[in-house]
């Protein structure tokens, strides 16, 4: 008969007896405890790792089928689909696997994948199009098209992403440490990003290959990006004393930076404006980047946090 009390490892599930060795309210076997506490400097190393191999693939992808012009509609199509799903697959390994404290369950991160894609197929872009037939004004001037990229696109979009991650694991027993909403943040926002890669290619029946390869590459960077951001200051308000503001000011942040780089990245090249598509394209890389860069800060700030207060419960 089990022993009701018996305590078991929170990554590898087997049991273990007194002195438990516990972390955040969570109890670890000996071998996985003694991997949590160890320096852990790889988050800028594997980041520059992940955005060097990106940033090469694109790059020699684009430069492989720079003269390709013969494909049939449906080839575009098929290779451009495949291309929006790739990036997905590639930053959710990443992310997923930052979280060395305790990894998420499989089946929290797939709800939220695939709430956040559905949302947004379903009511974002059906809001973004028909609602408030953004198409039909915001390319006015660009003043126009910036203020609808950011108080309509980025607003909707961050507002799925907190739907997403509010309904699935805020309120549960997984939501546990600061990293954890990061990392749904990050969940959330690659699922938006493969609808909008996903409406991208089929919309446009297929793209010009090199500019595509760069444009569904950035766009999962960014949007996990935007997403782990909103995540950050969720956890932030659940497990700290935060001000009324903080987290509106969260959401603010996120659908700011996620216009913003959605107007650099469609509407400047789409709406003939001056700015030139591969400099838009750059500039929308360049947010992306740097939004990625504050976020491995602040994932390496939240699990050092998690740590400290582990050593300090000892």
């Amino acid at each position: 008969m089990s022993d009701p009390n018996q305590q078991f490892c929170c990554i590898c599930h087997e049991s273990v007896t007194p002195p438990y060795n516990m972390l955040g309210g969570r109890v670890y076997c000996a071998r996985h405890f003694a991997q949590v506490n160890k320096p852990h400097a790889g988050f800028w190393r594997s980041a520059a790792v992940m955005i060097l191999g990106m940033g090469f693939a694109s790059g020699v992808l684009a430069f492989l089928v720079r003269d390709v012009q013969d494909l049939s509609r449906n080839a575009l199509i098929a290779i451009g689909v495949l291309l929006a799903i790739v990036p997905t697959a590639v930053w959710l390994y990443y992310f997923y696997r930052q979280d060395r404290l305790e990894p998420e369950p499989k089946g929290r991160i797939g709800s939220v994948l695939l709430t956040a894609m559905v949302l947004a197929d379903f009511i974002g872009l059906r809001l973004i199009s028909e609602w408030f037939n953004v198409p039909e004004w915001a390319a006015y001037n660009n003043w126009t098209s910036l203020g609808a990229s950011i108080l309509v696109n980025g607003f909707i979009y961050t507002a799925i992403m907190y739907i997403s991650i509010r309904v699935w694991v805020y309120q549960t027993s997984e939501y546990d440490e600061r990293m954890d909403g990061i990392i749904y943040g990050t969940v959330a926002g690659l699922g938006v990003a493969t609808m909008l890669n996903l409406h991208y290619i089929i919309d446009n029946q297929g793209v010009a290959l090199a500019p595509g390869i760069v444009n569904v590459m950035t766009t999962a960077l960014a949007q996990a990006s935007f997403g782990g951001v909103l995540g950050y200051f969720m956890a932030q308000t659940k497990f700290e004393r935060k001000p009324v503001w903080w987290l509106p000011f969260g959401v603010i942040l996120a659908a700011t930076l996620n216009g913003l780089f959605s107007w650099l990245i469609n509407e400047v090249s789409s709406n003939g404006l001056t700015v030139e598509p591969w400099r838009s394209l750059a500039l929308g890389v360049g947010i992306a980047v740097l939004t990625f860069g504050a976020l491995v800060y602040l994932m390496q700030r939240a699990q050092a946090f998690t740590l400290r207060a582990g050593k300090s419960q000892a």
